[in-house]
């Protein structure tokens, strides 16, 4: 194992799953990348006025922020990473940089919600378990 991706949101569970494969990188010698992915929004009518350019550099600016928070925890650990910040739908997202960056792992966290909350908000642990050509590693 070469490369891991460990994918945060800022959650304790993303953290969490961060930390473990930074675990993970370092007792097999891979290197670490920490991914935040920027998804798409939609805008309701009444928002017209809010500059787009604007609402997409918040964005970008809270995944910065989110990936430089986790890798400031993990460097507490003498866990090194790198930061990439993606943007589009979480989980096809997460799978295409896992393919284009040839990851050998994909670590995420899980929310520990139920069936009908996954059904509802969904779930991008168990979408990119279902689609991802990489192993997925989902923490709890």
């Amino acid at each position: 194992m070469k490369r891991i991706l460990a994918a945060v949101d800022g959650s304790e569970p993303s953290l969490h799953a961060a930390r473990l494969a930074g675990d993970l990188a370092t007792k097999l010698g891979a290197q670490l990348m920490l991914a935040h992915v920027c998804v798409p929004m939609v805008y309701p009518a009444e928002t017209a006025w809010v500059p787009i350019a604007d609402v997409e550099r918040a964005a970008e600016s809270h995944a910065e922020e989110v990936l430089k928070r986790a890798a400031a925890e993990l460097r507490k650990q003498g866990i090194e990473a790198s930061t990439l910040v993606l943007h589009g739908a979480a989980a096809e997202t997460l799978a295409d940089a896992a393919k284009a960056e040839d990851v050998d792992l994909i670590a995420v966290g899980s929310r520990g919600r139920g069936a009908v909350a996954r059904v509802l908000l969904g779930s991008v642990a168990d979408r990119l378990v279902h689609i991802c050509p990489k192993p997925v590693l989902v923490v709890r």
